[in-house]
């Protein structure tokens, strides 16, 4: 269902499954701090009241917007690739939808995951890395690690991170006393960050599914 702001809906045709699209679409577009049921009606063109014979509150409209936002994910099917193939499918899925809807990542990181639509994901994600041959334990800190990353990735990445160091040009930063940074800052031009994003993910996956089963996870101290 696609909504437009300003157009109103046929009496009948408002549902769940539009309120929390049209309620990802307005943190898309204004942030998470302009989400309210007063700005979500408008764009619906329906009363404010209207809403509540379908959302019960706000929570369980945020609990809307995080099963809307996964339910876009790819969701490998069983025994059609290795295990390391489907987790790395699953990430690069993750990726791509925390990139379409980068005002909706905040609420991915904070928010507890407690309705069974958004739980689906967790539920293959955990039973994929039964098949990579993790125990609970490790496929525990193996999904954490994962997600983590991806998420952690997107962030920076939405937001330009490092960005500003690249701009500053190494000897304005070898000026401040920064050698290290003024080092790095000639490749942080031109990135490709499909392949960052790839090579990173690589090496997270390597430590995490190179666990032997019954083997506890390394613990740093």
């Amino acid at each position: 269902m696609t909504t437009d702001p300003g157009v109103s809906l046929k009496r009948g045709s408002l549902d769940r499954a539009g309120i929390f699209e049209a309620a990802v679409a307005l943190v898309d577009r204004e942030g998470l701090h302009a989400l309210n049921m007063r700005a979500l009606a408008r764009d619906l063109g329906v009363g404010t009241m209207s809403l509540y014979h379908h959302v019960a509150n706000k929570e369980d409209l945020l609990d809307g917007i995080v099963e809307t936002v996964l339910g876009e994910m790819e969701m490998p099917q069983a025994a059609t690739a290795p295990p390391e193939e489907r987790v790395t499918l699953m990430a690069r899925s993750l990726r791509a939808v925390g990139l379409r809807h980068p005002e909706c990542i905040p609420l991915l990181v904070t928010r507890p995951f407690q309705t069974g639509p958004a739980l689906h994901p967790c539920e293959i994600a955990f039973g994929v890395l039964a098949e990579a041959g993790l125990d609970a334990e490790q496929a525990l800190v193996a999904f954490r690690t994962v997600v983590a990353y991806v998420l952690g990735f997107v962030m920076m990445e939405s937001a330009g991170f490092f960005v500003g160091v690249a701009n500053c040009g190494a000897a304005e930063l070898m000026a401040m006393g920064l050698p290290r940074l003024a080092e790095i800052a000639p490749h942080l031009e031109g990135r490709d960050t499909e392949r960052d994003f790839d090579t990173g993910l690589r090496l997270v996956e390597e430590g995490v599914l190179g666990q032997q089963a019954g083997e506890a996870p390394p613990v740093i101290v």
